[in-house]
């Protein structure tokens, strides 16, 4: 997991997490909320709680589960207002320090082509130089959890309906190609 790429950063030591868990809260300060709302195109986030419970997994690898709550302002796609919604997520990432994954060759059918499992759980994350950011966790999650097209509660697209200053700007468009033509014919005929 790259840390450059993600707008917030909590870096926690791996090793330190060994044989007992350790409960980890983490709250960013109005720069880091500011980071990750401008990041992930919302208007605001006013108050975001990470509450992660660290476990050991295998050897040396880490466990984290817990909930991120998250009250965010967004603009809605429809009514263009901004309103106010409450995310809560449910967090359980596995996180090894090397890669686990299948080399890419044992990815391809005999056709070529990747196959992918859906049953199967995903493997571990990795752990980069002993440090797991909690961070770029965060960010993952809510990334993950946003609607792209959010609408307001209660707020509706209808199809059909037509602003009235898109009426206006239809009375005023240049007939099309083919009425030009139409008129240069019917002069010439005459």
């Amino acid at each position: 997991m790259a840390t450059d790429t993600f707008p917030y950063s909590f870096k926690v030591n791996a090793a330190s997490v060994v044989d007992k868990d350790h409960k980890m809260v983490v709250e960013p300060d109005a720069a880091g909320l500011k980071a990750i709302a401008g990041t992930y195109d919302l208007d605001a986030i006013s108050d975001l709680k990470a509450d992660f419970r660290l476990k050991p997994y295998r050897k040396a690898g880490l466990r984290v589960v817990g909930t991120i709550t998250a009250d965010i302002t967004q603009t809605c796609v429809v009514s263009l207002e901004p309103f106010d919604s409450r995310l809560r997520l449910d967090v359980d990432r596995t996180f090894e320090p090397h890669s686990s994954r299948p080399a890419k060759t044992r990815d391809l059918n005999a056709d070529g082509e990747i196959e992918i499992d859906l049953e199967t759980l995903d493997p571990p994350d990795v752990i980069i130089d002993g440090v797991l950011d909690l961070g770029a966790v965060i960010c993952e999650e809510i990334a993950l959890s946003l609607d792209p097209f959010p609408r307001k509660p209660g707020v509706e697209f209808k199809a059909g309906e037509v602003d009235d200053s898109l009426e206006e700007d239809k009375s005023e468009e240049k007939p099309s190609p083919f009425a030009v033509l139409e008129a240069l014919k019917a002069r010439n005929e005459d």
